[in-house]
């Protein structure tokens, strides 16, 4: 799949969880949704392997921001979120940038009751974009691999309630979160080496000439633990501890494997 085709799929989703919540409005006008503003930030370790520009490993240091838009309603929660996570490794001088995006869509398994416990299950299709600026690596230094992915995505909550005996106000949310991508499509360097730019090469021609298309069916998995504090005013503040996993598989000449193990912070304006 062409670097042009993905970068599309990434315009495509943006357009669509705008779709989304015009729909969502329209759909549950008179019915309580609530609309959320998300900012996030990130901080954690990040372990990769690469075999495809060169044989390496690296670990990094990473901090990230994370900015996405929540609309939800009795039985439905749409989300779309837009990060940048970027990771300073050690082992090899350098940075490593990935950059993500993910459109989200929940259903509630079971009627909206008086309940503490509440159980969605839906999917959604993302992708994201890893840049790597290693000098030690010289005419490799820079790479650029691109992935679009379908996941399946499953949550559990619980609420805790101000009075015991009303639970449609909780002051507190736990939830766990997992995410199964069942199928990965993506463009990866294909050789040892960069070949020299031409006089007519673009910035992304630039970095994808050497690029070979790479699929993969269940790629990984992700998930978070988290505490959600729901203010009286209608705002939230969350917390809570990620992993995100994501392989081409062992074998291959284009293996590549992230993993990713962050706590976050995210406030959840009310808008």
């Amino acid at each position: 799949m062409s670097e042009k085709l993905l970068l599309k799929t990434i315009v495509v989703m943006a357009l669509l969880a705008v779709g989304a919540r015009a729909s969502a409005q329209i759909a549950t006008a008179g019915k309580g949704n609530s609309f959320f503003l998300n900012l996030r930030g990130d901080l954690g370790v990040t372990t990769c392997v690469e075999k495809s520009v060169v044989p390496y490993s690296f670990f990094g240091l990473t901090a990230g921001v994370q900015v996405g838009i929540t609309d939800e309603w009795d039985r439905c929660h749409i989300q779309f979120d837009f990060g940048w996570l970027p990771t300073l490794t050690i082992n090899l001088s350098g940075t490593a940038h990935r950059f993500n995006t993910k459109l989200e869509f929940l259903y509630s398994c079971l009627k909206p009751s008086g309940s503490r416990w509440h159980f969605w299950s839906g999917a959604s299709v993302g992708g994201f974009a890893d840049v790597k600026l290693l000098p030690d690596l010289q005419n490799a230094q820079t790479t650029l691999s691109i992935f679009g992915v379908f996941s399946a995505e499953e949550l559990v909550q619980c609420d805790f309630a101000y009075d015991k005996n009303d639970k449609s106000h909780p002051w507190l949310t736990a939830a766990l979160k997992f995410s199964l991508p069942l199928f990965a499509f993506g463009s990866r360097p294909g050789f040892a080496y960069v070949q020299p730019p031409l006089n007519d090469d673009d910035v992304m021609a630039l970095l994808t000439r050497s690029n070979e298309p790479v699929n993969k069916w269940f790629p990984g998995y992700s998930y978070d633990i988290g505490l959600t504090v729901n203010l009286r005013n209608g705002n939230r503040i969350s917390f809570g501890h990620r992993v995100d996993l994501f392989s081409t598989g062992k074998k291959g000449t284009y293996r590549y494997d992230n993993a990713c193990r962050t706590g976050y912070l995210q406030f959840m304006f009310k808008i």
